[in-house]
């Protein structure tokens, strides 16, 4: 009873901060990343991983994010915190063979000149990849954020994601602005 009232207080918060910052147009430069940063924790309440990859991680979901940290210190605040039991861990990756260390991986702007080389690496594995380049679902991505009129939106590749052995909850599914 408690984890069902749990999971509906998750899915309200996410519909909310998705009307608040999306449906005003009060999309702040300085919050842009604060906001992106609450997103995706919230991605991760909804999505289930393999349970082979829950015995080999332990307690621990790592989030990696390979390019420049636009997030400043907004992840730092969700280190150490707890998700359906898993602690989250936040890892910056340098070479693509620190990919297979995540569980969620964002792909920041600044490698949209090897994104497609990045998604391939992790492509099939179950690896939540969460990214904002203009064609990161087309090259494979399972989530990106936009920005349409200053309202922070995001989009679900569904294929990629089953690709990848990762469900996503039907409450994720109905507050992404499109699926694929």
């Amino acid at each position: 009873m408690k984890k069902m009232i749990r999971l509906k207080c998750s899915l309200i918060f996410i519909i909310i901060a998705f009307m608040v910052f999306s449906g005003t147009g009060y999309c702040l430069e300085g919050m842009e990343y604060q906001i992106k940063g609450a997103m995706m924790m919230n991605f991760i309440k909804f999505v289930k991983w393999p349970d082979q990859l829950i015995d080999k991680t332990g307690a621990t979901i790592t989030i990696g994010i390979i390019g420049k940290d636009n997030f400043g210190n907004t992840l730092d605040h969700i280190e150490g915190r707890s998700i359906g039991g898993k602690q989250l861990a936040i890892r910056h990756i340098n070479s693509l063979s620190q990919l297979s260390d995540c569980q969620v991986l964002f792909v920041g702007t600044s490698e949209s000149h090897r994104c497609y080389q990045i998604l391939r690496e992790v492509s099939g594995t179950p690896v939540l990849t969460i990214g904002e380049d203009e064609d990161f679902i087309r090259m494979g991505g399972i989530i990106r954020f936009y920005n349409e009129k200053n309202h922070i939106r995001f989009e679900i590749n569904q294929t990629a994601a089953l690709k990848s052995d990762l469900k996503l909850s039907a409450k994720l599914l109905e507050v992404a602005a499109a699926i694929q």
